[in-house]
């Protein structure tokens, strides 16, 4: 494979890319390769950042704002209480709420809603917002994470150093393969990408506060947040030595003896700009084994108050999480976390529904034997499976993909240049269109729950596909200057 490790680092003088029509040494005249490398990290969070509400109704402003003012103010002293940050008020609303008959509204009461925000070190948000619903907070608007400032700007500058070196993969597998003698780096493109904004969880409302001291503390796991960017780079390349300039594309006709200088047949100029060019774009695919299977469970329970609700599913989340911790489970977070009312067809409260998701991987093989204990620890949900290949696996794919993607454009080009009779030249531009590594495989689920699980459900995992194109500039000549009307033939009238 040609040497591209050192390609941004100047150790000496770069060899000078002679044109080998021209003899020029002008860059603005040289061959290039265009490139763009992709890199991303996954940085954990430590932050969680926290809106809860105060929702009260009753039958006059007055008593509505004195209600919610007494329970804010008893939410606020349990928060400053266990020290947490950036506290503030983000909305207060006080509102009529009507009735509607035979075309009459009618003023039935009012509802009033404060909401607070704060954030606080992962570890001990759970504590905070069970301490908050039981002081007197009944919705839950949003759970977000973040990793701290310092830690995602480190991860932005690895994610341009990982860039770098998927370019250079990426070029290597290329000029490998068409078998090119890189050059200097004629451009550098950085496309850094702004810090992602924190991780949103999925809500919804809580209610009925108050009851029962809470004895459990809802575990609550922060998911990474990844950080994305990509470098491109203009790369000069020659071929590898003066005699092997048909090498690159030697195997297009099967000729073996050096490419003939590009004359432009009606000028006779060996102006490159003049020069006849066959574009043309190969395609490559590679199909991958999973080896990991990613899966998503839900806690659900239901009850008649929103503490005795919230107590239960923490009960039931502690022992699905300490089981799957004790497998071994990888990337475990939470995902999801909602309390919601429950209403009758006559919309009157029946109580509430709490949801917490769980997210984990593991190895296929042992994804199954995860699946069936955390149900028997209390999940009653799978939401979602999919598969997919270790990221190694995939790298190793996509430089795959290019070396087969350039022989596709080889064997094209090289049907048409020995239909009609022409000589290929020197490849003047290379463009490499990798494909991103795909999403995993998903696979379709729904609800589970029951009795004790005697045996181990088998997952069998599928396969994920890498797709990537190369497209390639090659210059040609006729065979001789009497093959010129091969070329033609057909196209102008007879005489």
């Amino acid at each position: 494979m040609a040497n591209t490790n050192n390609l941004t680092v100047v150790s000496g003088k770069a060899p000078a890319i002679v044109d080998p029509l021209t003899g020029s040494t002008n860059p603005n005249t040289a061959q290039i390769l265009n490139v763009t490398g992709q890199g991303e990290v996954t940085v954990p969070t430590t932050l969680t950042e926290v809106q809860l509400g105060i929702q009260v109704d009753g039958k006059t402003t007055t008593e509505v704002q004195q209600e919610t003012a007494q329970r804010s103010t008893a939410v606020v002293d349990v928060l400053q209480k266990l020290g947490v940050q950036q506290l503030q008020t983000t909305s207060i609303q006080l509102n009529p709420v009507y009735s509607y008959k035979d075309n009459t509204q009618t003023l039935t009461g009012f509802t009033g809603l404060n909401t607070l925000q704060f954030e606080l070190p992962t570890a001990r948000s759970g504590t905070a917002i069970d301490a908050a619903i039981q002081a007197g907070a009944n919705l839950i608007q949003n759970i977000s994470f973040t990793a701290s400032d310092q830690a995602l700007q480190q991860a932005r500058l690895q994610v341009l150093s990982e860039a770098v070196k998927d370019d250079q993969a990426q070029a290597g597998a290329v000029f490998s393969t068409l078998k090119l003698t890189p050059g200097k780096i004629i451009d550098i493109n950085i496309n850094s990408a702004n810090n992602p904004s924190p991780s949103p969880l999925v809500f919804g409302g809580a209610g009925g506060a108050g009851g029962p001291a809470i004895t459990a503390t809802t575990p609550i796991i922060g998911s990474p947040q990844t950080i994305e960017g990509s470098v491109s780079l203009d790369i000069a390349y020659s071929p590898n030595s003066a005699d092997t300039l048909a090498s690159a594309t030697h195997n297009l006709t099967g000729a073996s003896k050096p490419a003939l200088g590009i004359v432009d047949p009606l000028t006779g100029s060996t102006n490159p700009n003049t020069a006849q060019i066959l574009k043309v774009t190969g395609q490559g695919e590679v199909t991958v084994p999973t080896t990991l299977t990613e899966v998503q469970l839900g806690i659900q329970v239901q009850g008649k108050t929103a503490t005795e609700v919230q107590q239960e599913t923490a009960q039931r989340s502690i022992a699905v999480v300490d089981v799957l911790q004790k497998l071994g489970a990888q990337q475990l977070q939470t995902t999801s976390i909602q309390l919601n009312p429950v209403y009758n067809n006559t919309q009157t409260l029946t109580g509430f529904t709490e949801l917490n998701t769980l997210q984990f991987e593991l190895p296929t093989a042992r994804a199954g034997a995860a699946i069936d204990a955390a149900i028997q620890a209390g999940a009653n949900l799978i939401q979602n499976i999919s598969f997919t290949a270790s990221d190694k696996a995939l790298q190793q794919a996509r430089l795959q993909v290019l070396s087969k993607a350039v022989k596709d454009a080889q064997a094209q080009a090289g049907a048409v240049f020995s239909t009609l009779k022409l000589t290929p030249g020197k490849i003047i531009d290379i463009n490499i269109n990798s494909a991103d590594n795909p999403s995993p495989s998903p696979l379709v689920s729904g609800g589970a729950g029951g009795a004790a699980i005697i045996a181990t459900t088998p997952l069998i995992g599928g396969t994920q596909t890498i797709e990537g194109s190369v497209s390639l500039n090659i210059a040609y000549s006729p065979n001789s200057a009497g093959t010129i009307d091969l070329v033609l033939n057909g196209l102008q009238p007879s005489g």
